[in-house]
């Protein structure tokens, strides 16, 4: 039988004190609460790009299928001091939150395409911007059609926005600055084009395949010399590849067909046949992790990391699963993406420094 030492049993006798006080002494509670309170808003923010620092962190890797590790399609890019978003799934402005990022500095926010898992968090994030400080209405980029997006989100929101200004003032909360704005990008038949220059940032849109969804695009920024360029969703493109050429971090999407094929049996066995349906429909308009490695290479890219990831991939013999065939194709400069992975790409440098914003 394992004895206790006198010091691990003196350790069990103190931590018995403290919570015996906690629970009995009057106003513990809200003590040990305050400290913990101020412990957390006490934090500093977090570096998301550095004075000369080009930087890409994943808000959101998943996909319509609920997982509760993942948020939506979200993708927040740093360039010096000003912050963008590509895309802005279900819950990533609540991990944007969550991880403190200062949402006032938000200067827009790029959409790869119309499909509700990539706009879904747009609302959210028109209020949170605009309380964090933005002062004026914050600029929504993407393909034709976002002009009745962002109408819509503006009217589902008004009467919101209003009861926000009348209770906080409108000092605090300007009702000018409440709106998104639509700004159209348009390809007019050609593979890409500059959809913003500002600051030493060039963002070009790139035209995809996703269709039926039509237009689609990718984005690539780049700033102090370096390069990050994301796919949106996509069926391996060529486009896309001279668009992302000698990229420092191509961000990807990828659909595994044999996983998505048992999920198809899967559902299928069980008598789910709506749900048999969309997974044998879906894959014919995303990419394969095996062929976003030839994209990768094809484009010369310095690291390629997964997003978007289809099906879900849960734990460590999922994603093994998920990259199977990968290595053979690209055998190092792959990493599959999470919430909350932080890339810095400092300029004047070919430098790639990973972090976390967890």
């Amino acid at each position: 039988m394992k004895r206790w030492s006198p010091y691990a049993l003196g350790g069990l006798a103190v931590l018995g004190a403290v919570a015996w006080i906690a629970l009995r002494v009057p106003a513990m509670d809200v003590w040990l609460f305050r400290t913990a309170v101020n412990r957390v808003v006490g934090a500093p923010d977090p570096r998301i790009a550095g004075r000369n620092e080009l930087s890409v962190a994943l808000c959101g890797t998943g996909t319509p299928l609920p997982d509760p590790t993942r948020a939506g399609p979200c993708t927040l890019i740093g360039a010096a001091d000003d912050l963008y978003l590509v895309d802005v799934g279900i819950d990533s402005a609540r991990n944007l939150l969550l991880w403190r990022v200062p949402l006032g500095k938000v200067e827009g926010i790029f959409i790869t395409h119309l499909h509700s898992d990539h706009i879904g968090g747009l609302g959210e994030i028109r209020l949170q911007t605009w309380v964090a400080g933005r002062k004026a209405p914050l600029k929504i980029y993407g393909p034709p059609g976002i002009e009745r997006v962002v109408a819509g989100f503006n009217e589902a929101y008004a009467i919101d926005s209003g009861y926000r200004t009348a209770h906080h003032g409108a000092d605090f909360l300007p009702p000018a600055a409440a709106d998104l704005v639509a700004v159209p990008v348009s390809l007019d038949d050609k593979a890409t084009a500059i959809a913003l220059e500002s600051s030493g940032l060039t963002v070009t849109a790139i035209g995809v395949d996703h269709g039926p969804v039509k237009p689609a695009y990718g984005y690539r920024f780049d700033f102090a010399g370096r390069s990050v360029t994301l796919s949106g969703d996509t069926v391996p493109s060529d486009d896309l590849a001279r668009g992302a050429n000698h990229t420092d971090v191509l961000v990807h999407e990828a659909l595994s067909p044999e996983l998505a094929k048992i999920f198809e049996e899967a559902t299928t066995q069980s008598g789910r046949a709506r749900a048999a349906k969309i997974f044998h429909d879906i894959p014919g308009y995303h990419t394969s992790p095996i062929d976003a490695a030839k994209i990768a290479n094809a484009a010369h890219a310095r690291l390629l990391v997964f997003t978007h990831l289809l099906p879900i991939v849960p734990n460590a013999i999922a994603a093994r699963a998920f990259l199977r065939g990968v290595s053979d194709v690209r055998p190092s400069g792959v990493t599959i993406g999470y919430d909350g992975l932080l890339l810095h790409l400092p300029g004047g440098t070919d430098r790639i420094e990973q972090d976390s914003l967890k």
